[in-house]
C-alpha cells in the first residue's frame, strides 16, 4: 500500500513565509530603525505631499484638455453644419478619380476596338482570358483544389463575361 503525505497539513506555505520573514528580517529592521529617524520622516511626508500635489495637478490638466477637446469638438460639428446647409453636395476626389478610372479603360477599350477593327475589344479579351486559365488549370492540376481552382476561374470568366455585356447598359 502506497502512504500518501499530505502537504495540507504540513502548512508548506506557513512555513515558507516563517522563512522568509527570517531572512528578511534584518532589512525590514534596518528600514524600520531608519524611519523613525525625523529626517526620513520628513521626507517621506515630502514625498507624499509631492504626490499628491503631482496627482493633483495632472487630475487639472486633464480636466482642461477635456473641456478644449469638447470645445473643438463642438465647433467642428457646428462647422460641418453650417457647410452642409450652405453648400449643395460636392462630390470628394475619389470619386474624380474612379471617373478618371473608369474614362481611361473606355479609352483603352476604344483603342483596342479601332485596333482590331471592331472584331474585339476588352470586355471580350478579359472573359476569354480567364476561360483560358480555368481551361489551363483543369488540364495542368485536374480536379484538384489548389490556389485557384478551375471552377472558380471558370466561374470569374462566365460571370464578366455576363457583366460586361449586359444588353441593359448602353455599349461604349
Amino acid at each position: 500500500m502506497a502512504s500518501r503525505f499530505d502537504w495540507e497539513e504540513l502548512r508548506v506555505p506557513e512555513i515558507i513565509d516563517g522563512m522568509t520573514a527570517l531572512l528578511v528580517a534584518p532589512v525590514i529592521l534596518t528600514v524600520a530603525s531608519a524611519v523613525k529617524q525625523p529626517g526620513v520622516q520628513s521626507a517621506i511626508k515630502e514625498g507624499i505631499t509631492l504626490a499628491e500635489r503631482c496627482k493633483e495637478a495632472l487630475a487639472e490638466t486633464t480636466e482642461t484638455i477635456e473641456n478644449l477637446a469638447a470645445e473643438v469638438n463642438s465647433e467642428l460639428i457646428a462647422q460641418k453644419q453650417a457647410q452642409s446647409n450652405s453648400q449643395s453636395y460636392v462630390p470628394s476626389k475619389q470619386f474624380d478619380i474612379g471617373g478618371e478610372l473608369m474614362h481611361a479603360l473606355s479609352e483603352a477599350n476604344l483603342e483596342m476596338r479601332r485596333l482590331t477593327n471592331g472584331l474585339v475589344d476588352w470586355r471580350l479579351i478579359v472573359p476569354l482570358g480567364l476561360g483560358s486559365l480555368a481551361i489551363r488549370q483543369l488540364l495542368i492540376k485536374g480536379l484538384q483544389l489548389d490556389e485557384i481552382p478551375w471552377y472558380t476561374l471558370a466561374w470569374y470568366a462566365f460571370d464578366s463575361f455576363a457583366k460586361l455585356n449586359d444588353s441593359s447598359e448602353s455599349s461604349s
